[in-house]
């Protein structure tokens, strides 16, 4: 009779590739003694879940596949009996036995049980994490990990986070024949759109090519005509709600532009204006990102060669002029305020753009200098501050740049939110604590 087993395979997957288990005294469900000389490698692929193991079994020395399984019926509800990748499995690996298996030859499969071999404490702390209702599931036995085993995870994850943003990054950059300041270009019109419009505004830049901004950089009304333009805020829909006689010289103007680059506009209706601070509003954005584009020609080269941050900082330092002093939306007046690029928010593009690819330049170009770079400027950039970084510190994280923020944010995005406790440092200590 079999029970409920209340964890998944890849916890005995976890449980077999770290030998967390009484190895010492092992035989199978036929009572041949069981020595394992190489558990083997773990396979994240199709086929038996370990490779290349080397198990002595009955006095014999076996090379071969390690497959694992909850129960030993599972070998056939998985269909294992009519795939030839496993007809090379040496040791089939189960929580609990209901089930004699067979190879597809007629051959017995050698079986070892584990269920009375793994520690209690294991199974249990697995439990109380994969089980946890927190936002950090470990977070009752968070404190009782040494601190240097924390930090030493968070170096790992600032650069898995890196490395994260390279694979996308390198997927833009084929889309672009390998163009680097067309993909900086979308790529910072993302991070300028703010957490609500990021995606918008992406749209908007791969809908209007950085070659038609180019040939207009020094035009600075031409630049907003096209970037307001074509988010569709010069619309003549958005005509009645937002006419005066600024809007129908852009409109003008995009009309003719988009006629002669044929320029198909967003939706207006596509940007988000709720629940945000007016000088982060889209049109706000744009009008700063035209600027930008104005004042900068070939930024992304410029940065390859710029290692100072307060320089860095300069290059995005944008000031708003004549209408948007007192307007934040086309057609609606408001009191007159300086409308430039916080230093928070410089400093969150300097995080979210400037670094990676400084990083996957260093990666795809084989210079290690970049790579570096990329480091030493989130090392250098203070501490990003919103709910996710609250709640570690409340669990007494010290956050003292960026760095130590883009790691931890990387831990409950990767990690904590999908419960991966087994892959990570910290959940592997507090599984084996005593």
């Amino acid at each position: 009779m079999t029970t409920n087993i209340l964890f998944p395979e890849v916890f005995l997957h976890y449980i077999w590739k770290l030998k967390l288990f009484d190895f010492n005294t092992l035989c199978t469900t036929d009572d041949e003694t069981v020595e394992l000389v190489n558990v083997g490698i773990h396979n994240h692929n199709t086929g038996p879940d370990f490779k290349d193991a080397r198990i002595r079994i009955g006095g014999t020395l076996w090379a071969g596949s390690v497959e694992i399984h909850k129960k030993s019926s599972d070998w056939l509800m998985h269909q294992h009996q009519k795939d030839k990748a496993y007809n090379n499995t040496i040791l089939h690996v189960v929580y609990e036995h209901d089930q004699n298996i067979y190879r597809s030859d007629g051959i017995p499969i050698p079986t070892l049980v584990l269920k009375d071999k793994i520690p209690a404490q294991y199974v249990q702390r697995y439990w109380e994490l994969s089980t946890s209702k927190n936002k950090i599931p470990c977070e009752h036995r968070f404190f009782a990990v040494p601190v240097a085993l924390k930090n030493i995870w968070l170096e790992r994850l600032v650069v898995e986070r890196l490395e994260d943003k390279t694979s996308e990054i390198r997927r833009s950059l084929e889309q672009s024949q390998n163009n680097w300041e067309v993909t900086f270009y979308q790529f910072l019109a993302r991070n300028f759109g703010a957490k609500q419009n990021s995606m918008t505004f992406e749209a908007l830049a791969k809908s209007l090519p950085l070659r038609v901004l180019s040939k207009h950089k020094n035009h600075l009304f031409q630049l907003e005509a096209l970037l307001l333009g074509q988010a569709g805020f010069l619309s003549t829909s958005e005509a009645t709600k937002t006419k005066d006689d600024y809007w129908l010289k852009l409109q003008k103007e995009y009309t003719f532009l988009a006629k002669k680059y044929q320029l198909i506009s967003l939706n207006a209706s596509s940007w988000q204006f709720g629940r945000m601070r007016p000088a982060n509003f889209p049109t706000i954005r744009l009008a700063q990102f035209a600027v930008l584009i104005h004042q900068s020609t070939h930024l992304f080269s410029k940065i390859l060669v710029e290692p100072d941050v307060n320089l860095l900082r300069k290059m995005f330092l944008i000031q708003l002029q004549g209408y948007w002093t007192n307007h934040y939306r086309l057609g609606e007046e408001s009191s007159k305020r300086k409308k430039s690029l916080g230093e928070g928010t410089v400093d969150l593009i300097l995080i979210n753009t400037i670094a990676p690819f400084l990083f996957v330049y260093g990666d795809y170009k084989g210079i290690e200098m970049y790579k570096e770079r990329a480091v030493r400027l989130l090392q250098i950039l203070q501490p990003e501050q919103n709910s996710i970084i609250a709640n570690w510190q409340n669990l007494g994280m010290v956050t003292d740049s960026a760095h130590d923020t883009q790691g931890l944010l990387q831990l409950k995005k990767k990690y904590c939110d999908s419960k991966r406790c087994l892959s990570c440092s910290i959940g592997h200590r507090i599984l084996q604590m005593d």
